[in-house]
């Protein structure tokens, strides 16, 4: 026997179709993530080998953790907290293009070294994209320019090697914003200082490796590591779906990738697992 439906069900029947509906798509699959490893032999990432000064590629970090004790400018230490609420030191806080020289958990502005050896730089800009980096010899009269990346709100490390001796200037530019100026003397080495330098930069690698997020399907996505943010595809200037940064390895991690809409997370999927040093791994979201 069959029953014909009251009009008064249909609403009714209509709400819970709509409603299963619903749920179906959004149990339905997000994608497929799939992770791929090779040795990392990328040459921007190895130490340097030859007697031009060099600069390493930028590494992000999350100041959180990794700020330093005090702050060294014109000869006066000023304690960190206080500089980066702006109320004692000029050219900190977010809202300032900064660079600065790190040595034992104080950033400053001059530093004095052999040729050869290893300066470890810390860089910020406050708006997504390029930034410019101006390396000025004062005894050649000579200027060497690199284009790098960086990433408002957040943090880099670079390393620069310098085999030229004298005074150098560094500065670091986004657009007509410049940072405050570095000064370096570089003094004469011995003849086994560059092979010194390179054991200290390959000591820096040992124990890293390299990771990078893909995605076709998703776009304006940040990562991050064990729950702190390492990085984003707009990291390099650019929404490509592409985010890549260096992480310690020989222990399992977890990766977070999440996306933004507006003011909730969409897309967020978690990828845990252990990586082995000197790999690069690339994680595929489709």
């Amino acid at each position: 026997m069959h029953h014909r439906c009251s009009p008064v069900y249909l609403p009714l029947l209509t709400a819970a179709l709509i409603m299963l509906l619903a749920l179906s798509v959004q149990a339905a699959p997000q994608g497929t993530a799939v992770w791929t490893e090779e040795l990392w032999t990328d040459q921007g990432e190895q130490p340097p080998r030859t007697e031009e000064t060099t600069l390493s590629d930028p590494v992000t970090f999350h100041l959180s953790g990794n700020a330093p004790q005090d702050v060294l400018m014109a000869g006066v230490r000023y304690n960190f907290s206080d500089c980066y609420q702006g109320s004692l030191c000029p050219g900190t806080g977010n809202a300032s293009v900064q660079l600065w020289i790190e040595k034992n958990k104080t950033w400053m502005q001059y530093q004095q070294i052999t040729a050869g050896d290893r300066v470890e730089l810390v860089a910020h800009t406050p708006e997504d994209g390029s930034a410019d980096l101006y390396l000025i010899s004062y005894a050649n009269s000579s200027i060497v320019h690199w284009s790098i990346k960086s990433l408002s709100s957040y943090y880099h490390r670079l390393w620069l090697v310098p085999q030229e001796r004298g005074r150098l200037f560094l500065i670091l530019s986004q657009g007509d914003n410049p940072s405050s100026a570095l000064i370096l003397d570089v003094l004469p080495g011995s003849p086994d200082a560059t092979s010194q330098a390179l054991l200290d930069v390959e000591k820096v690698r040992i124990g890293e490796a390299r990771i990078t997020v893909k995605s076709e399907r998703i776009r304006g996505f940040d990562v991050q590591v064990n729950g702190v943010f390492f990085s984003s595809d707009e990291s390099d200037g650019s929404l490509d779906g592409v985010a890549s940064f260096v992480i310690g390895a020989g222990k399992t991690q977890t990766i977070t990738v999440s996306q933004r809409n507006g003011g909730n997370i969409v897309n967020k999927s978690e990828h845990t697992r252990s990586f082995q040093r000197d790999r690069a791994y690339t994680l595929w979201l489709t």
